[in-house]
């Protein structure tokens, strides 16, 4: 078997293979060497009780990442501000407290609604909305003006679980 594991450290380790390769490669290994090769691509010892597949994938992402990039700076902002608020409210194990708010849908995100047979687009933007080619600074002003009564926007839009019928 060759070896796949190790990035330099000793002078006569062999070359990293190419990532599909390395990746591949990632199934034949026991489950000793895939422990050890994610603690080589995270820095950390893998969670307690971390399956074969899941090691796997975490490695598979490492390396990647080391090859063509993380994820883009506003989504890395994104979540971490999501963990943030999760760690904040209080909630067991991380997941999210009935009472929380949901997120504000990311800059360039299309919200679809279907309304008395006409479709309605609402582009996310930085600032605001983006429907029918002005700007709105309010989902329910804009789920107001198209129904013609007083709505809950991001209900209106999908984005809460609620009637929005």
């Amino acid at each position: 078997m060759r070896r796949i594991i190790g990035h330099g450290g000793a002078g006569n380790a062999p070359p990293p293979l190419p990532a599909p390769e390395r990746i591949g490669a990632l199934i034949e290994l026991p489950i000793g060497a895939l422990r050890q090769a994610w603690s080589d691509a995270w820095g950390a010892p893998p969670p307690k009780g971390a399956r074969r597949r899941f090691l796997m994938l975490g490695i598979a992402w490492k390396w990647q990442e080391a090859v063509h990039g993380g994820l883009p700076k506003p989504l890395e902002r994104r979540l971490a501000a999501l963990a943030a608020g999760l760690l904040r409210s209080g909630a067991p194990n991380g997941a999210a407290a009935a009472h929380t708010t949901p997120p504000r849908p990311m800059p360039g995100t299309r919200l679809v609604r279907a309304w008395k047979g006409e479709r309605h687009t609402v582009q996310v933007t930085e600032s605001g909305y983006l429907w029918r080619g002005e700007s709105w600074t309010s989902l329910s002003a804009i789920a107001r003006a198209i129904t013609g009564s007083r709505r809950n926007g991001p209900a209106f839009f999908g984005l809460r679980e609620r009637d929005v019928a």
